[in-house]
């Protein structure tokens, strides 16, 4: 039976999990959170938040869990005063659950068009609006590492640049009893549903480095990548099969069944 596989961390691949079940009842699913988010609990970094919060022209959140771990730093509500930008809907509907919508009076910017859901379409919506970024603060609500092109384009435009590391990535341990189980499919018939290239790299390292692991696996495996970025991680790490689709659940339904197709 193929199989796909959710690296999403815990907790996120509920509504892709729904949508192959419904769509694609055939593909049997395993569930590898290759990163657990862990967040920032620091006292101290949350009074850095706050004080940040006073001085920034724009606050992005890079993810949603910055969304989620940033608003546990916080003992109040989001102030409508400071504008917000993500990077896509994921975070988007993160910011709607906590009752952060544009109806709500708050400011908030993202691409529209799902195929832009990455840091160039970000920056593009943002300059549609001709913004002079010239000494405007600019507060980054993030995990450790990510998005330094983002950063980039504001500091070339005369930005300043802070940033609140609101959570850290822990990889998935290898010892874990799920890498066992993961273990006992077959590699042709196995794809992996990639939307991290720290992922990627956590992967390719269980893989080359656990003996265990038969090496057909990193010839023979198929690892979907919601990316181009990502892609690219993944056939330097070594990969054979590797696909790109656009962000976004239904692309990732796209691309498993053109990828069932080239199996079937």
């Amino acid at each position: 039976m193929p199989t796909i596989v959710l690296t999403r961390p815990i907790g996120q691949n509920h509504t892709l999990s729904d949508l192959l079940r419904e769509q694609l009842p055939e593909l049997d699913q395993i569930e590898l959170p290759l990163l657990s988010i862990v967040p920032n609990q620091d006292p101290a970094e949350g009074a850095k938040l706050k004080e940040m919060m006073k001085l920034a022209n724009l606050a992005i959140f890079i993810s949603p869990n910055a969304i989620e771990c940033s608003m546990r730093l916080l003992d109040f509500e989001w102030p409508k005063s400071l504008p917000i930008a993500v990077i896509g809907g994921g975070s988007a509907e993160a910011l709607e659950r906590r009752g952060i919508t544009i109806e709500q009076g708050y400011q908030i910017d993202y691409p529209k068009n799902s195929e832009q859901w990455d840091s160039e379409g970000l920056w593009d919506q943002l300059n549609s609006k001709k913004t002079n970024w010239a000494n405007k603060e600019i507060l980054f609500l993030k995990g450790s590492g990510g998005r330094e092109w983002l950063g980039h384009q504001f500091l070339d435009q005369g930005a300043k640049i802070h940033q609140v590391m609101t959570y850290r990535r822990m990889p998935l341990n290898i010892e874990a009893p799920i890498w066992e189980t993961l273990r006992q499919q077959t590699p042709g018939k196995t794809a992996f549903f990639l939307n991290s290239s720290e992922a990627v790299r956590h992967l390719s390292e269980v893989l080359h480095q656990t003996a265990l692991w038969n090496p057909i696996w990193i010839d023979s495996v198929t690892l979907i990548c919601s990316h181009e970025r990502i892609a690219k991680t993944a056939q330097e790490t070594g990969f054979k099969q590797v696909e790109c689709c656009l962000p976004g659940n239904e692309y990732a339904l796209v691309a498993l069944q053109d990828w069932l197709k080239s199996i079937s």
